[in-house]
């Protein structure tokens, strides 16, 4: 059971102990191991002795009962040290019997061994206790002379002790295996949190960045060319739809990113930006299973050569294992606020994250025109 390690919820008074659910659990189980001894009980009165010696010992007798009932909730939230004390308290406890009962005080240690095997944690601690009671059941029986017909006690005292503590080990197990998948699920639910995080920044970033350019441009062009200016506008309309398709799908889980479609989305979003775009025509020489990681690469980084870099080119170059996006605007360094955004922002993070996921690294260096390069590569 031992519920001191593994319970979040640890009651600390004897009353809320002995009210708690582990304890209504064993509870059952103790009252059925107690109804053999109605026999004991009879045999204690029907024998000759005196009516005091009766008394005391159906009184001591009751107190062991409730002690085997009760000790073992008592113990469980209690430390090692404790737990031993509580056992040996016990044992103690069915040594005043002996005056009043003799030899068959010997039937009361099963219940000792009992609480031992439910309450000591380590199983080398409890199994020596149990087969010490037995020890010393088969060594009282042989100097009393009622070896031959009562050595059984001792085997039935181990045996039951054993049994219960293989039984507390097995309800600890299953105990702390509910705890493992309760842990598992709370983490399945971080990783699903970051997951919409992630996908929340790169869907709404990309396409709010270039709903936010072309509006621009809109505005800028409304006195001077109308009809381009219409033309805008029904584009960002279109990306607005396709965002909230976006939005919807990765809120269910199951959207998908496709290098080719992302390729033309950078066209379009580099072009509303007055950004030449030097971009290969589809992504086909990328291994099949990189293009996904790739696409979400691609929108991440052009979103931030859009956003920070104030470029006026920006190249692409895909190759089967590895994709370059450079631009030749401000570079990384000397690191302001918007390009230390680009460098530990939340999108490069969760690229790098993604990365992972697939075996690949990103990286965001100094390009060789003046701009910043980032490159995803597989590692080998």
């Amino acid at each position: 059971m031992f519920s001191s390690e593994v319970d979040e919820y640890r009651p600390t008074g004897v009353w809320a102990r002995l009210t708690h659910r582990s304890a209504y659990r064993w509870y059952p189980g103790a009252a059925i191991g107690l109804l053999y001894q109605i026999s004991v009980l009879g045999g204690l009165w029907a024998s000759s002795g005196a009516l005091a010696t009766k008394i005391v010992a159906t009184v001591l007798l009751a107190i062991v009962y409730v002690g085997f009932l009760a000790l073992p909730p008592i113990l469980w939230w209690e430390s090692e040290r404790t737990r031993l004390v509580g056992v040996f308290a016990y044992f103690a406890l069915t040594l005043t019997l002996i005056p009043f009962a003799g030899v068959d005080t010997l039937w009361t240690w099963v219940y000792v061994a009992c609480v031992a095997g439910m309450s000591i944690a380590r199983t080398w601690v409890a199994n020596t206790i149990i087969g010490s009671l037995g020890a010393v059941q088969l060594i009282v029986l042989l100097l009393t002379g009622t070896f031959g017909e009562a050595w059984y006690i001792a085997l039935i005292t181990v045996s039951i002790g054993i049994m219960m503590s293989a039984f507390a080990r097995q309800i600890d197990t299953l105990r702390r295996l509910r705890n493992a998948q309760g842990e598992i699920a709370r983490l399945a639910v971080v990783d699903e949190r970051a997951r919409f995080s992630r996908d929340m920044h790169d869907v709404l970033g990309h396409s709010l960045t270039v709903v936010t350019v072309k509006s621009e441009l809109a505005r800028r062009l409304i006195p001077v060319d109308p009809h381009r200016a219409e033309e805008e506008l029904a584009d960002i309309e279109r990306l607005t739809r396709s965002a909230l398709a976006d939005l919807r799908a990765a809120v269910a889980g199951y959207r998908e990113m496709s290098l080719s479609t992302e390729l033309a989305a950078a066209q379009a979003g580099l072009a509303a930006a007055d950004i030449q775009a030097h971009l290969p025509r589809n992504g086909e020489d990328v291994a099949p299973e990189l293009r996904e990681l790739f696409g979400w690469v691609l929108r991440e980084g052009v979103t931030n050569v859009i956003r920070h870099s104030g470029s006026r080119n920006c190249w692409v170059t895909v190759e089967p294992d590895a994709l370059r996006i450079e631009d030749d605007g401000r570079g990384p360094a000397p690191l302001g606020a918007e390009r230390r955004e680009l460098v530990h922002g939340s999108g490069i993070a969760g690229l790098a994250d993604r990365a992972k996921e697939f075996g690949a690294a990103v990286t965001v260096e100094a390009g060789p025109r003046g701009g910043t390069l980032l490159t995803v590569r597989r590692m080998a």
